[in-house]
């Protein structure tokens, strides 16, 4: 089922941090809300980040620094490699000359179109910007035409060149046009091995462009001038043969003449009206005269006043004037004398005789008024009947000329319309010849190319700059394929990011102890690096978060040697010191360290495995128990597994009954199991336990194992909460690791040689003799200085232990553990 499985994509619980958490906080949301999260891989799910398929893995910028730094040597050879090959292209690369010519492209779009033609569709066909227009004339100045023109323009030039046809076009292949950013500039690169040659090329093809161009200039201005004056000219014809019968219209029907004579009636019977308006307005008045008279007659006290344009108008003023005087008169000598009195009488004979001269003068007025009557109405009754006979000839006239105005109506809109599309073919054929030379392309040569002095290819600073870059990427990948291929973790970064699993604690190294020492390191030194890391670990599995958890630990690793043992005996050791009660149980039962570590002599009676082994009655589990004198802290160890089968033992109901013993008995079980994947007690033991926790070692460990391991948990069920690194220089936590350097490490050098259950168990020899030239012991552990000398020696269990003399550090891996 691991087969199958392996390499898939990871599925796990949580999801990878970019930053290292140690110890967890409160705000750690990768936990969930009130309960705990843990990391897994369920059904086939691959523990790793996202480099697993990766060839160089993940590439972070202190990754890069480290492989760089680690692998120097690698990265400079290349570096070599690549100045040597740049040189060699440097040498081999033939000497290249460049020439560049300018001419200028100028035009002017024309702006809306032309029914006739069209004219600068041509051109507008090109674009409307420079670069438009330089990019489709681009394929015009390339074309087979202009480069026939080119070749011609330089054999006018240089009739001497013994330069072939087909010299010119493979170095006309590699030429180049470019527009000159805003501005109207067109530069003509010609690239050759010979520099007269690329100059000469470059001026022949500005001259050829320009040539070209003006031969399109002339040919489309007169396409387009050519159509509109055909037209023009038939219109005029047109318009030609409309006047003409015009005039014919006119003649014949001697329209002017009758224009004219209807001049003359029409200023006669303008003037004939104006006396007859005045004839009248003269009768009137003279009526008016007459009336006021005959009044002034019949009742001569009621008269007041004339006009003075009356007849004899003076002289009744006169009259009236005497006659007011003689009746004031009168009337003063009544207010004196009485009506009899002789000059009252006197008086009124003269008045009776003023008012008779007053009358007479009246009527000789009102016989001049009716004289002047009578001659007006005469004068007016002939006017009018003159005016009558002008309007009867004016009549007669206007029909006539109505009658011809319809049909020189007709022939004179006709003129009209031909006149207005003559004038408006006239003004296009104006507009049209204006925009032929507006729509051309005016190309002229500009700066001419000059015979460069230098080469431009080969270029020295770009192919070195070019090879070191390139060779210096090939260094670096290739250092980076070898550390990811090398598959052994180096830094936190690496457990979190490709592993997705938490760092629970990082340890310390410990140097210069022995496993039996560094076991109970923190009970003598509680305040050393190695202890406060270990209490952090204790107070993350006691936090509300993990506490549900953490009653029963197992902790493991996926290779010997990497300090599964001394964690679980520093971890015991740590939590009895909170005061928990705490069991330390030894399931290593095939090459059982607790025992040997805590000093305990045991037999039979009292080894785990032999007593977990018997098949008689009920067991007493608090038999196995021995103190460690640790306070709170029981240890339970075994003896060499002779005659017993851990296997059987781990597939018994012996073992859960163990647990639920230890369970209702301690507050915390620690586990020491052996490595996962030797043997498969691990499988069992996880499903059995509250949780997991994995060791790590930089340098040592390697990714495809915890990555099966993790899987394989997370499918049997159990709760891996996160990796435990051990042996780390504390001055490299939060980047990368700087483990201590020693190859050595403690435990089962050769658990996979264990022979057949039956037998006796020994690793190989090959690991043996390996770890001897180390200074080692068959446990992995470097010997004390007091031992320095010794051939051999048999441990407390029984097996061989090689002695030798190591002066380096020992980690607390040291212990051992396996």
């Amino acid at each position: 089922m691991a087969s199958s499985t392996y390499g898939q994509k990871p599925m796990y619980y949580g999801t990878a941090r970019k930053s290292p958490i140690y110890y967890g906080t409160p705000n750690n949301v990768a936990y969930g809300g009130n309960a705990p999260y843990y990391y897994g891989a369920p059904y086939g799910g691959q523990a790793g980040g996202q480099d697993a398929d990766s060839l160089v893995g993940t590439i972070t910028l202190g990754r890069v620094l480290r492989v760089i730094a680690q692998r120097w040597i690698s990265v400079l050879v290349f570096l070599l490699i690549g100045l040597v090959a740049s040189f060699a292209v440097y040498r081999i690369s033939p000497t290249i000359y460049e020439a560049k010519s300018e001419f200028t492209m100028d035009t002017r779009r024309r702006m809306g179109g032309n029914s006739f033609g069209d004219v600068g569709t041509d051109m507008e066909q090109f674009g409307n910007s420079y670069e438009e227009i330089f990019n489709t004339r681009l394929s015009d100045w390339r074309s087979d035409k202009i480069v026939q023109k080119i070749v011609q323009q330089y054999r006018a030039n240089y009739p001497a060149s013994t330069v072939t046809d087909k010299e010119i076009m493979s170095t006309l292949g590699g030429s180049e046009l470019e527009l000159v950013r805003h501005s109207r500039l067109i530069t003509i690169a010609i690239r050759s091995t010979t520099a007269q040659l690329a100059a000469s090329l470059a001026n022949a093809y500005a001259e050829a462009i320009e040539s070209f161009t003006d031969d399109e200039n002339k040919a489309r201005c007169d396409k387009a001038v050519a159509q509109i004056h055909e037209a023009v000219e038939k219109q005029r014809r047109a318009d030609s043969e409309i006047a003409k019968s015009l005039l014919e219209f006119r003649t014949k029907n001697k329209i002017d003449d009758l224009n004219s004579e209807r001049n003359i009636l029409e200023q006669s019977l303008q003037k004939t009206t104006a006396d007859v308006l005045d004839l009248r307005a003269r009768v009137t008045t003279a009526t008016e005269w007459e009336k006021v008279l005959k009044a002034a007659q019949e009742t001569p006290e009621d008269f007041a006043s004339l006009p003075t344009d009356v007849p004899r108008s003076s002289e009744i003023g006169q009259a009236w004037s005497a006659l007011q005087e003689a009746k004031m008169g009168m009337n003063a000598l009544l207010v004196q004398y009485t009506k009899s009195h002789p000059a009252v009488k006197a008086k009124e004979k003269e008045l009776e005789g003023i008012r008779q001269h007053f009358v007479d003068a009246v009527s000789h007025a009102l016989s001049t008024a009716h004289g002047n009557l009578a001659a007006y109405k005469n004068q007016l009754a002939e006017f009018e009947k003159n005016s009558e006979k002008l309007r009867n000839e004016l009549a007669l006239i206007g029909q006539k000329i109505v009658a011809a105005d319809a049909g020189l109506k007709q022939l004179e809109q006709e003129k009209q319309v031909s006149s207005a599309i003559l004038t408006d073919l006239i003004q296009k054929e104006n507009e049209a010849r204006i925009l032929a030379e507006q729509n051309n392309e005016i190309v002229r040569v500009g700066r001419p190319a000059l015979t460069p002095q230098k080469p431009v290819l080969p270029n020295p600073v770009v192919i070195f700059s070019a090879g070191a870059v390139v060779s210096l990427v090939l260094g670096l990948l290739f250092v980076l394929v070898l550390d990811h291929l090398e598959d052994t973790i180096v830094s936190l970064q690496d457990i979190e990011g490709r592993l997705s699993l938490k760092v629970l604690a990082v340890l310390p190294h410990v140097r210069r102890k022995k496993r039996e020492q560094v076991a109970k390191f923190i009970s003598e030194n509680k305040y050393s690096q190695f202890a406060e890391a270990m209490a952090g670990l204790r107070n993350l599995l006691d936090s509300p978060r993990y506490q549900p958890i953490s009653q029963a630990v197992l902790l493991m690793s996926t290779q010997p040697g990497e300090g599964k043992t001394i964690t679980s005996c520093s971890l015991a050791i740590s939590s009895a010191q909170a005061g928990k009660r705490t069991l330390l149980v030894d399931f290593d039962m095939r090459r059982p360290r607790l025992a040997r570590v805590w000093g305990l002599k045991i037999d039979q009676d009292h080894s785990f495995s032999h007593y977990m082994s018997r098949r008689d009655g009920a067991r007493d589990f608090r038999s196995l128990v021995m103190p460690s004198g640790v306070e709170h802290l029981d240890v339970i160890g075994s003896l060499p597994p002779d005659n017993v089968n851990p296997a059987s033992i781990m597939g018994s109901q012996i073992v859960p009954d163990f647990f639920k013993w230890a369970r209702a008995n301690y507050d915390r079980i620690v586990i020491d199991s052996p490595p996962f994947g030797i043997v498969g007690d691990v499988m069992t033991l996880a499903s059995m336990v509250d949780s997991v926790m994995i060791m790590c070692c930089p340098d040592r460990t390697h990714f495809k194992p915890i990555q099966h391991a993790a899987r394989q948990l997370g499918e049997s069920g159990a709760t891996v909460i996160g990796i435990v690194v051990n042996d780390v220089e504390m001055g490299s936590v939060g980047g990368a690791f700087a483990p201590s350097g020693h190859s050595y490490g403690y435990g089962y050098g050769g658990y996979g040689g264990y022979r057949a259950y039956g037998g006796s168990y020994r690793p190989y020899a090959p690991i043996e003799s390996a770890k001897k030239s180390y200074g080692h012991s068959s446990e992995g552990m470097p010997l004390a200085e007091g031992e320095k000398g010794e051939a051999s020696a048999k441990d407390p269990d029984g097996a061989a232990v090689e002695t030798g003399h190591h002066g380096g550090a020992v980690s607390p891996d040291v212990a051992d553990e396996e």
